[in-house]
């Protein structure tokens, strides 16, 4: 399918660039705005290269120490990409007067939604009419949701019900008024709130199966509320969105087809049959030099798992997995993702033998035919199990940083992170006020908000 791409106030406005200038703040000039009619609105959520190849992965990603960098790629960093490298040794100043990629590129994506769903205001004047704008509202809103799910791992404390109301969230901004101040933060409980309600009214909206991987179907719905569930701690709901998802598609990719491939194909996840749906980071891949994976992840994989061949390359160990092909890291939803969170679900819920049955499914395509199907019965291990099978099979998805958020918070999964640079060794301890991120030095001058600690 093509798809239309407008040069529209989104491209002009509201372009993000390392001016200073807070882009919301930026007046709109209306004669530039084209977007008049259903077919319009939907373009402008079709509109790839702002809403899925800017998906917010990169402090989440050099944060989590799922790789290494030598001292020398280090110092490379840190004249290039001063927040990246602070945020790889969790230093306590991480700007540097720069401005953030992962709050820009949330608020724009969140802001083409805005705007999107503006096609509320026109009639539809037949039913296929209807169903475009149907559909457009509902992309709208999963996307509003996922940018501010992934604002809400990085600039948020991880959820925690006792406190959720008073933990300061993020600005919910719901208009595309750039004339309007962005409004003051919101406390946690607000923006998973926000998440959950854009979610539930996408859901009808949507198609189970969207016609392009671009788009949400139910199926991509179904799984981000399983995420937010999940860091909310609230297995029943995980299972139930899981179990949605997994019934509308359940397809599963045999991994040996990848053990020869020097990397994966560019537009391979594009056509993957385990994508739900397709969103990509920010910034190239190629970016981040000298990324190589820890020994702690890399023997994580058995020798007869054929991820380790996908993923990494022999000699250098560097990743070469990502469903984005080379250069740019995947960050969208797979069913495989999926199996993996009903499987912590049923473990958590002691449904052992259903957790085992998801965690056998998925190795039947990561591993030799020969390959012991699990036969844990210990429940903390089954879970344990399930954590590191999620290290192995989501890498450099932004996930781990996710995972450790939560996991942090029972003694029995909480782990300290470290890196060396320089003789100096540099840690982040479980529920450490560094796992939340401070907000960029520009909107703290420009909107008065309260800093995060660090």
């Amino acid at each position: 399918m093509r798809f239309k791409s407008y040069s529209i106030l989104i491209a002009a406005s509201l372009a993000i660039s390392s001016c200073g200038k807070n882009f919301l703040d930026e007046k709109r000039d209306s004669k530039e705005v084209i977007v008049r009619t259903i077919a319009d609105y939907q373009a402008v959520m079709d509109n790839a290269a702002v809403v899925n190849n800017n998906a917010s992965l990169i402090f989440n990603m050099v944060s989590a120490a799922e790789y290494y960098l030598a001292d020398k790629d280090v110092n490379t960093w840190k004249i290039n990409m001063p927040p990246e490298i602070n945020a790889y040794l969790w230093e306590k100043e991480i700007y540097e007067t720069r401005e953030s990629f992962d709050w820009n590129n949330s608020y724009h994506r969140i802001m083409v939604a805005n705007l999107a769903l503006d096609v509320e205001k026109l009639s539809p004047v037949n039913a296929a009419e209807k169903t475009v704008a149907d559909n457009t509202k509902g992309h709208a809103r999963f996307v509003r949701a996922y940018a501010f799910y992934q604002l809400a791992q990085l600039f948020c404390k991880p959820y925690d019900a006792a406190t959720a109301g008073s933990d300061l969230g993020v600005p919910i901004k719901l208009d595309y008024d750039v004339t309007v101040r962005m409004p003051n933060r919101s406390n946690v409980a607000a923006v998973y709130a926000q998440i959950i309600k854009d979610l539930e009214e996408a859901l009808p909206l949507l198609p189970e199966k969207p016609q392009v991987v671009f788009r949400p179907g139910k199926t991509a719905v179904y799984t981000l509320l399983a995420k937010v569930y999940m860091q909310m701690g609230n297995w029943d709901k995980v299972l139930e969105y899981s179990n949605e998802a997994l019934k509308i598609k359940s397809d599963l990719k045999d991994f040996k087809d990848f053990k020869a491939l020097p990397s994966m194909p560019t537009d391979y996840g594009k056509t993957l049959n385990e994508m739900f749906y397709y969103a990509q980071s920010a910034k190239p891949s190629s970016t981040f030099t000298g990324m190589m994976v820890t020994p702690e992840v890399f023997d994580l994989y058995e020798a007869d798992d054929y991820r380790k061949d996908a993923y990494f390359n022999a000699t250098t160990k560097a990743f070469k997995g990502s469903f984005a092909g080379l250069y740019a890291n995947f960050s969208g939803y797979t069913t495989s993702e999926v199996y993996l969170m009903r499987a912590e679900a049923c473990a958590r819920l002691n449904q052992t033998d259903k957790a085992l049955a998801d965690l056998n499914e998925l190795r039947k395509y990561r591993f030799p035919d020969t390959k012991p199907a699990l036969a844990i019965t210990d429940q903390t291990e089954l879970i344990k199990f399930v954590i590191d099978e999620r290290r192995r099979e989501l890498y450099q998805r932004g996930t781990r940083w996710e995972d450790l958020r939560r996991l942090n918070k029972e003694p029995q999964f909480a782990v300290t992170l470290t890196h060396t640079f320089e003789g100096r060794s540099y840690s982040l301890p479980p529920n450490d006020i560094r796992y939340t991120m401070p907000l960029p030095d520009n909107e703290i001058q420009l909107n008065n908000y309260p800093q995060n600690p660090r």
